[in-house]
This record gives structure tokens, C-alpha cells and sequence, in this order.
């Protein structure tokens, strides 16, 4: 590999659409593969060398606003250096091993962003920018997987891909500071593409790819796909920008419960009536529906979570730190107990009638704990009885609120 520079004056004849896909036509490509399985379309850009160098890669890595990095395996250890580079770098590279990866390249090469042009048989808004790396001999990321699809076009040299199983939050990843490698890999599939072959891999799906020679450069075509939480979150802000912040919370007679701890139901409905346009009407409905239990839940749960954050949380420290065996010894006393609530802390509780059993929200400092009804009232009216946490779980929730200083009991 040259030093960082080069132009980009290759002209590069680009295929039809159709021959994109080679026999397979768009429909039956969305309908038999995008986001279900691998697909190795070969020779479908034949041209693809001359879209880029790795001269030319890195003269773009070399830049000060370009979004680079070089990642280097060694016996299974991988490294990452994140750019821009200097041009020495490259010299000081070794000859095996290593790879140059550039971000948003169609952001500085108009042909490269004229590949997505191949792509309009998909929503052209969940595309995503094209990144290049130009690889060495074993060269590569290492096994990992991404939450969104990715085309993974072969513009020079040769790779081999390991395409593995389906993975998501829960499979195990290495501990490594900058990269989501994973931990275990089993390879399913294995395929190498040479210059104009196209893989698709499907988000989720693990994969490793390893350059079998030098100057190997894959392009990779992404689609994007938000988090439900991100969405979730994304809706609740347009959704906030219509109340003014001068329209609060108040109640109704009916929300002030005989127990003041108590969120009840039409404490809920009043934190709903700050969104008139919720609900799960349909278009073409006649009749208003009540909003999704979903979002009752959740509303009751910012209810709960923020009317009871502590002004000054700062003041709310242990006397003293319990041991479990301590606590049990207490609530061997028998009898009716009471704890005291730190003169900082707030308390409140919702009871969910849901399912087979009811159980209550508990609300401590801003923060929420599942456990029994009986549990939840106790704590917040300071009476508990040693029944109320005959489970492990409810001793290890009143043991942190003990540990935490937001309640306190008289040791014997």
C-alpha cells in the first residue's frame, strides 16, 4: 500500500438493477431473503475494481474529518486504532494481519454513493453510509454481528466469510474496550467472494470475514434499523413538545385515595388527560378505545419514578450498613416491626391487578421495585411484619432500602 493520496478517475460502468440481483428478482429476494437468510450473489458487479484503491482508501483516512480505523489480529487478539492517520502509519504497518476501515465513503466519492442507486427495490430510508475496508493477508474484524443488514460487496482481492449463527443482546461477547466481538463463534456457512461478488447477511446473523491474500477490499452497504427504546423515546419527546410546561398534574377527588400513598387508577387517568390524542383508535372508528395498558403502565411508572425523587438526594445516607444475618435476626422478633423513612426520602406504591396475582410498584428515591402488596404498603407506612418478607427477594429489597438509608429500623 502506497502513502495516503491518489484521485478517483476510474470511470466504473455500473449494471442494471435487474442484473444487480442476477436470476433472482426483487420480489422474490425481499420475499425469500432480506432479513431471513444469507445470500451469495456471484459476479453480479463484475466492474467493481475499479470503484476504489487502497491508495485512494487511505488518502481519505488521512483526512481530519474522516471517520477511520485499523484493527490488527494477532493470535486471536484483536487491536483497534481509531484516525485520522498519518501517512506513516501506513509504512509501520506488518505485512499480515491488519485492516483499514473508512466511514461514510459515499460522502467523498460520488461514485461510491452512486452504488446505492442498486438498491431501490428497499426503503431508501433505512439506508445507512458505505464503508470500505481494504484488508491484507488475514486480515479482518474478527466474529461479530450487527443489528442491521449489510451487503458486503467484494470490490478487489479475495475474502472468506464465516457466516454463523443468529445472535442478539444476550449472546455472550469477548471483554474487549472497543470492539463487540463474540465470545464463541460456529461456523454454519463458509464462502469466499472474489472481485464482484455480493454477500447479503442478515442482521443478526454473526459473521467473520478474513482476506485470503493482499489488497482484498469489501464494500458494505448498511441499513439502518432503530432501537424500539430509541423510537419510544424519539415519539415521547414530539409528543411533550405540545403541553406547555405551565400545564401540571392535578387531582380529582377521586385520585386522592384514603391511603396517601396509594397511585391508584384515576391518578393514572389524570397523567392521561395530558395526552387527549392517545389512544388506540383506528382509522375508521367511531367510538374513542382506552389507551393500551402499555402505556397506562408506563405513565403510571413516570408518575411514580418522579414524584418521588428527593429533592436533596445527597442527605439520604445509612447509619449504619446491615448484614443479612443481622436482618434476620430483627425480624425473628416476630411480631409487628416498625422502620422509620429517612426525613429525605419519598415513598409511594401502585397496586397491578393484572394477572393471576395482584402485586404492587414500589417507589423509592426515583427508583421502582416489583414486589408484594403487602410488602409495598408496609414499607411505605413504616409497618411490616416478618410475613411480609418470608421471601428471599423481599429481604433483599428491604435490606437495600436499609443499606441505601432510605428507610431505618432499631437493631435489638
Amino acid at each position: 500500500m502506497g502513502i495516503c493520496g491518489g484521485g478517483f478517475s476510474r470511470d466504473f460502468r455500473y449494471t442494471s438493477p435487474m442484473s444487480f440481483l442476477g436470476d433472482i428478482s426483487a420480489p422474490v429476494f425481499i420475499r425469500q431473503y432480506w432479513q431471513r437468510h444469507p445470500l451469495v450473489m456471484r459476479g453480479v458487479l463484475p466492474d467493481s475494481a475499479a470503484l476504489m484503491t487502497g491508495d485512494e482508501l487511505a488518502g481519505i483516512a488521512c483526512q481530519d474529518d474522516a471517520e477511520a480505523r485499523i484493527i490488527t489480529a494477532r493470535d486471536e487478539t484483536w487491536t483497534c486504532e481509531s484516525g485520522p492517520f498519518a501517512e506513516s502509519r501506513f509504512a509501520d504497518l506488518p505485512a499480515t494481519g491488519w485492516t483499514l476501515l473508512v466511514q461514510a465513503v459515499d460522502q467523498w466519492v460520488p461514485k461510491i454513493a452512486a452504488l446505492l442507486e442498486h438498491f431501490a427495490f428497499l426503503p431508501r430510508w433505512r439506508l445507512d453510509d458505505i464503508m470500505i475496508s481494504y484488508a491484507v493477508d488475514g486480515g479482518g474484524v474478527g466474529p461479530h454481528f450487527d443489528y442491521y443488514d449489510v451487503f458486503l460487496l467484494q470490490a478487489s482481492g479475495a475474502r472468506q466469510w464465516r457466516i454463523g449463527r443468529h445472535c442478539d443482546a444476550s449472546t455472550p461477547l469477548q471483554d474487549h474496550p472497543d470492539l463487540r466481538l463474540l465470545r464463541d463463534f460456529e461456523t454454519l456457512e463458509k464462502h469466499v467472494l472474489n472481485t464482484g461478488d455480493l454477500l447479503y447477511v442478515p442482521a443478526g446473523r454473526a459473521h467473520w470475514g478474513i482476506a485470503a491474500g493482499d489488497d482484498s477490499i469489501t464494500i458494505s452497504i448498511g441499513f439502518r434499523a432503530p432501537s424500539h427504546r430509541d423510537l419510544i423515546l424519539g415519539a415521547a419527546e414530539v409528543l411533550a413538545e405540545g403541553p406547555a410546561d405551565s400545564a401540571r398534574y392535578c387531582d380529582t377527588e377521586a385520585s386522592i385515595d384514603t391511603d396517601p400513598y396509594l397511585i391508584n387508577a384515576a391518578a393514572t387517568q389524570q397523567a392521561l388527560a395530558a395526552w387527549p390524542g392517545i389512544s388506540n383508535t383506528e382509522p375508521g372508528d367511531t367510538e374513542w378505545k382506552p389507551p393500551s395498558t402499555a402505556l397506562r403502565t408506563a405513565l403510571t411508572h413516570a408518575l411514580g419514578v418522579q414524584s418521588t425523587e428527593p429533592r436533596y438526594p445527597e442527605h439520604i445516607e445509612a447509619a449504619m450498613q446491615w448484614t443479612a444475618d443481622a436482618l434476620n435476626k430483627w425480624l425473628a422478633r416476630g411480631g409487628q416491626q416498625t422502620i422509620e423513612h429517612h426525613r429525605a426520602s419519598r415513598f409511594a406504591y401502585h397496586i397491578d391487578s393484572d394477572g393471576e396475582q395482584p402485586h404492587a410498584h414500589l417507589y423509592v428515591d426515583g427508583q421502582r421495585y416489583t414486589t408484594t402488596v403487602r410488602l409495598a404498603r408496609g414499607l411505605c407506612h413504616g409497618r411490616i411484619m416478618a410475613e411480609h418478607v418470608c421471601d428471599p427477594r423481599e429481604r433483599e429489597l428491604l435490606l437495600s432500602l436499609i443499606n441505601a438509608g432510605s428507610v431505618s429500623i432499631r437493631p435489638r
